[in-house]
């Protein structure tokens, strides 16, 4: 019967049952040489080469294996010794020639079948010690050579546990003697060996070079971002030491067992040159930001806000600003060690810390937006977005300033916010800026992760969209009453609404910015940045506008695809 496995050498390497003969083995053996070339793929071609010469040598001797043998743990069966037999002729024993010896073919044979029956035994396959016990119950010497070499030649195949080549490796002594098993055939031999010693060689480097694998290992970062990594304290020595071993002892290991894209990642990290302005950049840059808006909030509620009053109270806030943000960026990216980088991630995830300053942010400017002319709500949202600006940063990372910057003029200007502050108190200029830059660190690491969470609750998303529609209902309606307090509290509910808008569905304003040919875009630049200072009342309007069409159709297309599953 047929007895194809995974587990079946030779015949799970050409595709064909173990009953074939010589025929279909010459066959499958020409239709798999056009897939594997031996100028393309030399392992691969190693592989099919011995598989083929094994398959026609049972082919050959009508040795195809019908059934597995049925133990591990019991030497082969021999035949009897013939007693001593009495003859008439004679008064004495007539001694019996001794037993020949196991015929080559024979010794091959039942290596086969015993490695295969091992080989399918997945809960033995790992373990030492049914290695131990499978070659000790082998007492043929020829038997024995013949499933060494099965053993070897399984170290090829893919699914080959690295514990098995390891425990082999450790049971047969391979480190110290392998000349055998290359002097049968140099090529095959040399193929697993290298496979063998990389797997051990790679458990020992995990061991001594914690820290650089687990770099080495995990997923990679910008060019910056790693460089960075590499200032905790000892993890730059580490990886130089890692890849001078990888490059120097261990090449096998680099080229079987890691990702050679990261390495040389790694490497360029290494040689990679950091100056303090690319360190602390956009950290010094954010905090002194975050600094004047903890000094303007500090100064009286019915002063000017200008830079001309400033105290040597105010200046103190912004250096103490400078200098806490400053240790706080450094202990998080550069000082803290591994497992505390590790701790650090998992605070870092908690939901109420990772998402808590949204509510807190959309909250303070709300209530800006809403102040009565006093400027007390004003200063306490300038502290609270300062506050909210370190916390996110703290969470996320530091963003890039170009990028930070154009997403948050994005916020601030785009969106009406600084043309109405200007219009109704212009002394907290600061205000919608400090709000941009929030909407930046929204825009680039919250809002895809809210947009998946609501995703996954279809009844929310549609509750959410009913809301933001009565909110967008309720806006016109404010913006039409033109008194100064319907105004204060539209923008209070468009400020929610803008934020919301892109969680519910996917903004394109990149598509109506392509849609515009490029001679025009620098004009319609400028004629919405000029109606954004002038007419933000008009702005806003036209933005919630185009986030509702955009709403519409997302929900569209998920409940077509939802018809298209069923």
């Amino acid at each position: 019967m047929d007895m194809t496995s995974a587990h079946h050498w030779p015949w799970d390497v050409l595709g064909i049952a173990a009953n074939a003969d010589e025929r279909t083995v010459r066959r499958a053996y020409a239709r798999l040489l056009k897939q594997r070339r031996p100028d393309e793929d030399a392992e691969a071609f190693q592989r099919l080469r011995y598989a083929y010469e094994s398959a026609l040598q049972m082919a050959n001797e009508g040795a195809a294996i019908v059934e597995p043998m049925p133990s591990t743990e019991t030497a082969p069966v021999s035949r009897p010794t013939p007693v001593a037999q009495k003859t008439p002729q004679s008064s004495g024993f007539m001694q019996a020639p001794p037993e020949a010896p196991v015929r080559e073919h024979d010794a091959f044979e039942s290596a086969v079948q015993l490695w295969q029956h091992f080989a399918s035994q997945r809960e033995q396959l790992e373990s030492r010690r049914s290695l131990q016990d499978l070659f000790a119950a082998v007492v043929n010497i020829q038997m024995r050579d013949e499933l060494e070499w099965q053993a070897l030649v399984h170290c090829l195949t893919d699914d080959a546990p690295a514990t098995l080549r390891m425990n082999l490796s450790a049971v047969l002594g391979w480190r110290d003697n392998a000349a055998h098993l290359r002097r049968r055939n140099a090529a095959i031999a040399t193929l697993a060996l290298d496979r063998v010693f990389a797997d051990e060689d790679y458990n020992a480097l995990r061991l001594r070079f914690t820290n650089a694998m687990a770099l080495l290992e995990g997923p990679q970062p910008p060019l910056a971002a790693g460089a960075h990594a590499l200032l905790r304290a000892g993890v730059r020595t580490e990886m130089e030491q890692l890849l001078t071993a990888l490059g120097r002892y261990h090449p096998n290991v680099a080229r079987l067992r890691l990702d050679s894209e990261k390495v040389e990642f790694w490497t360029r990290c290494l040689s990679f040159r950091i100056g303090a302005g690319r360190l602390f950049g956009p950290t010094l840059a954010l905090s002194a930001w975050c600094g004047l808006l903890f000094a303007n909030a500090s100064m009286n509620l019915d002063s000017n806000r200008w830079f001309d009053q400033w105290t040597p109270v105010q200046l103190a806030v912004l250096l103490a600003t400078l200098m806490v943000t400053l240790v706080a960026s450094a202990a998080t990216t550069v000082l803290l060690s591994e497992p505390q980088q590790q701790r650090l991630r998992t605070l870092r995830s908690i939901g109420w810390l990772r998402y808590g300053w949204i509510p807190v942010w959309l909250g303070a400017t709300a209530a800006a937006l809403c102040d009565g002319g006093s400027g007390r709500l004003t200063s306490i949202a300038m502290d609270t977005l300062g506050i909210c600006t370190v916390w996110a940063a703290l969470i996320y990372g530091w963003p890039h300033i170009k990028q930070l910057a154009v997403l948050a003029a994005v916020g601030a200007l785009g969106f009406g916010f600084a043309g109405h502050w200007l219009s109704t108190d212009p002394r907290a200029w600061q205000m919608p800026f400090a709000h941009g830059v929030l909407f930046a660190f929204f825009f680039s690491f919250a809002q895809q992760e809210c947009r998946g969470w609501l995703a996954r609750r279809p009844r929310l998303a549609w509750f959410v969209a009913m809301m933001w529609f009565a909110g967008f209902a309720a806006l016109v309606v404010l913006l039409l009453q033109r008194d100064e307090r319907s105004t204060q509290f539209a923008w209070a509910l468009f400020t929610v609404m803008a934020a919301a808008g892109g969680v519910l569905a996917t903004t394109r304003w990149a598509d109506l910015r392509r849609a515009v040919p490029p001679f025009f875009r620098g004009y319609v630049h400028l004629v919405w940045l000029a109606l954004a200072v002038s007419k933000p009342d008009i702005i806003a309007c036209v933005s919630a506008g185009l986030m509702s069409v955009w709403i519409i159709e997302e929900f569209k297309q998920r409940r077509l695809s939802a018809r298209t599953l069923r």
